[in-house]
């Protein structure tokens, strides 16, 4: 005689969604290349502040020690669709997170003021949800068009899509 079969394999779902504490991060960032220059393009989802930030995260100290270099810009946004030159200059009216205001006790925190060759970077912005990050190397900048931008693909990967579809899907998430 066989037992009754139990659904184990759905009890998590319903714990998962009862702890849940926040929502998922969305496919809301991108980089865009303008001039050569890295670009993130942030969908705001109309929020009135939004932030962008950069960073390189390496254990070049050896023995444990970890350096995270990053740079970011915060502000008010002025409309839907927010662009910053990485390393560049904030947008009117935003500013520059001062990267050594960090406290991490583990971390040694470090402005990021270049992007150099075989290093692995990560964009990662929020205005009224956050996003999925972006990781990108110099060696991925040629691949992105002038109408194109390099986009999440799920959490682990990337690809590159026209600008347009892009902003469309994002807007759909908000």
């Amino acid at each position: 005689m066989r037992g009754r079969r139990r659904p184990w394999s759905l009890l998590p779902l319903p714990l998962l969604l009862l702890t849940a504490c926040s929502p998922p991060d969305e496919p809301l960032v991108a980089l865009a290349v303008k001039d050569g220059q890295p670009v993130g393009v942030l969908v705001t989802c109309q929020g009135d502040h939004a932030n962008i930030h950069v960073y390189e995260d390496s254990d070049e100290g050896g023995r444990g020690t970890r350096t995270l270099s990053k740079w970011g810009v915060y502000g008010a946004t002025a409309s839907e669709v927010v662009e910053v030159t990485l390393l560049g200059q904030p947008p009117e009216g935003w500013e520059d997170f001062d990267a050594l205001d960090s406290q991490m006790s583990e971390v040694e925190v470090a402005p990021l003021t270049e992007f150099r060759p075989g290093v692995t970077y990560t964009v990662i912005g929020s205005g009224r949800h956050h996003a999925i990050s972006v990781d990108f190397a110099l060696a991925d900048l040629p691949r992105v068009g002038p109408d194109q931008v390099l986009a999440p693909r799920g959490h682990d990967s990337t690809t590159v899509v026209s600008r347009e579809t892009f902003l469309r899907k994002a807007r759909d998430r908000c």
